[in-house]
């Protein structure tokens, strides 16, 4: 279980299948899934289907993983923000940080400055894995990683 939260603050609300693990909600935000494979992991599904997250949580911080708005016709509509300050919401008291490819870094900055994020870790260029994306590949134009058939 995650240590600085108190025991009160995890609540068991119900399980998505008989033998799935519990949702909880910490500090009274519904929507945790506690991830098995990874010790101290859980998946925030509070605001499914729309968006979703991992969050790690480690003594004093947490890290925010895989945050995905699903739907291209859903992103730049706050669905985004309301995750990240639902996290904010359930563990107020620790340092919540990211590591963010280049074409969302201008979200995680606008997390920082509204207070919903502590800090973006990494300082260093680091491209997303869409090998479309402009903005983390301006070179491919093919959207490809190698002309050329295999």
């Amino acid at each position: 279980m995650m240590k600085n939260i108190r025991k009160n603050a995890i609540k068991t609300i119900g399980r998505i299948s008989d033998n799935g693990p519990p949702i909880v909600s910490i500090n009274g935000i519904l929507g945790f899934r506690e991830y098995t494979r990874y010790e101290n992991s859980w998946f925030y599904i509070g605001r499914s289907p729309i968006s979703r997250c991992i969050v790690i949580m480690q003594d004093d911080w947490v890290e925010i993983h895989n945050v995905c708005v699903n739907e291209p016709e859903d992103r730049s509509k706050g669905h985004g923000t309301a995750m990240i300050a639902d996290i904010r919401q359930a563990f107020p008291n620790h340092h919540i940080w990211v590591n963010t490819a280049e074409c969302s870094r201008a979200f995680w900055e606008k997390m920082v400055d509204r207070g919903h994020i502590d800090s973006i870790e990494n300082e260093y260029w680091w491209p997303c894995w869409d090998t479309t994306c402009t903005t983390c590949h301006p070179t491919r134009t093919t959207g490809k990683r190698r002309e050329g058939a295999w």
